[in-house]
């Protein structure tokens, strides 16, 4: 954007000044602003906050992990600690499903033992490096590397399994699994979003600011050019190019214009628009992918803290499970039925959804779980997925249980994910349109 400061002393010729004339001969002298890569620069020379170990330390402290669920295999990246991929049989009629799994690697040379002090653990294995950046989506995103080895050994080179974890900043990431790829034979790379390197300014993406270029008159030019749809040329230079300029003092960016060709003329060379701010954002990538899983019944959302964790598979199962060390114990909830869910709503005008625009909520039954032996019936769920406003948090996901008759329950699901798909549903409930 070119502006015309007023009252100011006109700048002399040098490195960052140049001079420019339109075509009706008005001379003006303007300023170039300082570049992008400069100010960043700035920043980060400034910038004297935790360091990237402390940061990423911040999230390995947290003991938490993220799940990448794919056709076959689920991956589970504890942060810290592990890599594991495993393929669970989910027959119902197994409530101690065979598990495959896979150690992808772990975090330093170790194990993970209880009581082990994961503080002590991360000074020894974190390491100062220099930070990297890898090509995302068309953005240079800067990346901390940790790397997992001696995972489980690998069938066809007879080593251990291990796999390279590149964090990169995102402002809403929690851990989210972003991409996966197996780079070499049992050789992997993650990338994934955290917000935790946010605070460090050399790990925000490139994205160049709309800078300003001032000019200023020069002796016998008004202080503005009498036609701003005309061209500037810069001078001297032998091979002049020009800049288009915008009628509107205030605009910020100018409307990319097409080229006009006639047959008695060729198009005019313009000089290329500015560079507009790139879209570091990939939480919509994230968003849809998510959504999509979730709706086609891959992606099951758990949850859950005390001894049962919870587990939701759109249009499949409603389930409650124990890991223990002889293995997994899985309670049947209900299952999904659309014959007896329309008997239930039909029975229960309450639990219609409202009217599309106003739903916060959805109902939906899950009958046919796995009997009861206190009352000798099969259990039943309401599950009730609920929109809830979280912008600092998009993807996170609330799960919980109550059971307010015997082997009657009601898990209630929270997220933001939600809020797009409400509206799919027809006036029973029922998403039909799981397309993302």
């Amino acid at each position: 954007m070119l502006t015309f400061p007023r009252h100011l002393i006109a700048p002399q010729p040098g490195d960052n000044v140049i001079v420019m004339k339109t075509k009706a001969n008005e001379k003006y002298t303007c300023i170039l602003p300082e570049s992008a890569e400069t100010l960043e620069e700035e920043l980060r020379k400034n910038y004297d906050g935790p360091s990237p170990d402390a940061l990423i330390s911040g999230l390995f402290e947290q003991n938490s992990c993220s799940y990448r669920i794919e056709s076959y295999w689920t991956y589970e990246l504890c942060h810290g600690r592990y890599l594991r991929q495993y393929h669970e049989d989910k027959e119902l009629s197994t409530k101690k499903p065979q598990v495959q799994e896979y150690f992808l690697g772990y975090f330093g040379h170790y194990r993970p033992s209880k009581g082990q002090d994961l503080t002590k653990v991360l000074k020894e294995k974190l390491q100062p490096q220099q930070i990297k950046t890898k090509r995302v989506d068309d953005i240079e995103l800067p990346y901390y590397e940790v790397n997992m080895t001696e995972g489980t050994e690998c069938d066809l080179s007879k080593t251990p399994r291990q796999v390279r974890i590149l964090y990169i900043c995102q402002p809403d990431g929690r851990g989210e699994i972003y991409e996966l790829k197996e780079t070499s034979t049992c050789e992997y790379e993650v990338l994934v979003l955290t917000s935790v390197l946010c605070a460090n300014p050399k790990f925000k993406p490139k994205n160049p600011p709309v800078s300003k270029i001032a000019c200023h008159a020069m002796a016998g030019s008004p202080t503005r050019p009498k036609d701003l749809d005309h061209e500037f040329q810069i001078h001297p230079n032998a091979k002049a190019y020009t800049v288009r300029i915008s009628p509107n003092e205030e605009e910020e960016e100018e409307e990319e214009e097409e080229e006009e060709t006639t047959p008695d003329s060729q198009p005019s060379k313009k000089e290329p628009p500015p560079h507009k701010p790139v879209d570091t954002t990939l939480s919509s990538t994230t968003d849809n992918q998510v959504l999509r899983d979730f709706l086609s019944g891959d992606h099951c959302l758990q949850g859950g803290t005390g001894w049962w964790k919870h587990e939701f598979c759109f249009g499949k199962y409603a389930r409650q499970f124990h890991d223990d060390p002889e293995g997994r114990t899985v309670i049947y909830l209900g299952q999904w039925n659309e014959l007896k869910h329309l008997q239930w709503v039909s029975k229960n005008p309450s639990k219609m959804p409202k009217d599309k625009g106003k739903r916060k909520s959805l109902s939906l039954l899950f009958t046919d779980g796995d009997e009861c032996e206190v009352t000798g019936k099969r259990r039943l769920a309401e599950v009730r997925l609920k929109c809830v406003e979280k912008t600092l948090a998009p993807h996170s996901v609330s799960i919980y249980l109550i059971e307010p008759k015997t082997c009657e329950y009601i898990m209630g699901i929270e997220s933001p994910l939600f809020c797009s798909i409400l509206d799919r549903a027809d006036e029973y409930g029922i998403i039909k349109d799981t397309k993302v």
